[in-house]
């Protein structure tokens, strides 16, 4: 059995176009179950979910919006406790190909180590142009879609070679057999990096991350991060919480030159794009939080078998963002910031 869950919220306008799409799967519906979470929507939403027609869909209306790791462990929950097979999560505005399930599941099947697959992500909008083949990293914290913005008949995808550091939350599956062993979502992102805080849990236990590029799925992208500046305050605590939880002491102490670099030009900022406020409540986060996110990074430092050069080997030097895109960052920001890593990764 596998499990689809969609975290709803305010969603009416996109929901019809992804069950459209889901339809049209040629994968078995009797093998398929959906969970649909709805946050709280205040528009049509539950209405068009309580009128559909699909068998094996459950809907689940919460009082208020949980956030995206909360809203999806709900759905993996059941999913675990049913003995599925997969957990496929997918955002209310993505769209699927026909051969989305069957190429995910092809892709994952390839080895056990596989714990879990990404599928190409495409924009809706402009259907060639690649959103995301896979996420990057940055060695304190950032994430962003890798390959963001290329075309992709002038991009090579890769076939054999297909690792990834971590798998967009918006269409990605889960093999239930590695979520068993790892956990679930990290609730206290409640939104952004939980899925890279996943993934770098399977890699500490011994599974990879892959693209399967021949799973199609279409994103309609809206609300940048620009335009909402609440998702400023969530950013730049999540990013802090996942270097404090992941990092050794010894790699800790390494980069806090980079990370007070990186703390003053973003304070800098906050004063000039108007988030001060977001960043402030960021940082004291740590301070009223103390015990939460130290028994997330015991807990991870514990029962690491990982050594740290190879589990950060992969994490880029340099902010390769549009939404960070500037002058100061790729002229300055980026060159210190790379070959600051460049130096510091040889003492790892």
């Amino acid at each position: 059995m596998l499990y689809i869950l969609i975290l709803a919220w305010n969603g009416a306008k996109y929901l019809p176009k992804l069950f459209k799409s889901l339809e049209n799967l040629n994968y078995p519906k009797e093998k398929i179950k959906i969970i649909a979470i709805d946050s709280n929507s205040q528009d049509s939403s539950i209405e068009f979910l309580d009128n559909l027609e699909w068998p094996n869909l459950e809907i689940v209306k919460l009082p208020e919006n949980p956030g995206f790791a909360k809203g999806n462990n709900l759905g993996i929950k059941e999913a675990l406790d049913k003995s599925a097979n997969y957990v496929v999560l997918l955002n209310q505005d993505t769209y699927v190909e026909p051969n989305f399930l069957k190429e995910l599941i092809t892709a994952a099947k390839q080895d056990e180590k596989i714990g879990i697959v990404q599928p190409l992500i495409l924009y809706y909008n402009n259907p060639g142009e690649i959103a995301s083949t896979g996420n990057q990293l940055h060695y304190l914290g950032y994430g962003w879609c890798k390959d963001n913005h290329k075309i992709l008949t002038d991009y090579k995808l890769p076939i054999t070679d297909n690792k990834i550091i971590y798998a967009s939350g918006a269409a990605v599956l889960y093999k239930t057999e590695m979520l068993k062993k790892i956990g679930i979502f990290d609730e206290n992102y409640f939104s952004y990096l939980e899925d890279a805080d996943i993934c770098l849990r399977a890699k500490l236990a011994g599974y990879e991350t892959i693209l399967a590029p021949k799973a199609v799925c279409y994103h309609d992208v809206k609300n940048p991060v620009s335009k909402n500046k609440v998702r400023y305050f969530w950013l730049e605590k999540n990013r802090l919480y996942l270097v404090l939880k992941f990092y050794s002491l010894k790699t800790l102490i390494l980069i806090l030159p980079a990370i007070f670099f990186m703390d003053t030009t973003r304070l800098i900022l906050s004063f000039k794009k108007r988030y001060f406020w977001q960043w402030l409540k960021a940082h004291f986060w740590f301070i009223f939080n103390f015990k939460k996110w130290q028994t997330a990074r015991r807990e991870i430092q514990q029962n690491k078998k990982m050594g740290n050069k190879e589990f950060l080997q992969n994490l880029s030097g340099e902010i390769i963002y549009q939404e960070t895109n500037n002058f100061l960052l790729n002229k300055t920001g980026n060159p210190i910031m790379k070959s600051y890593w460049q130096i510091i990764k040889k003492i790892i």
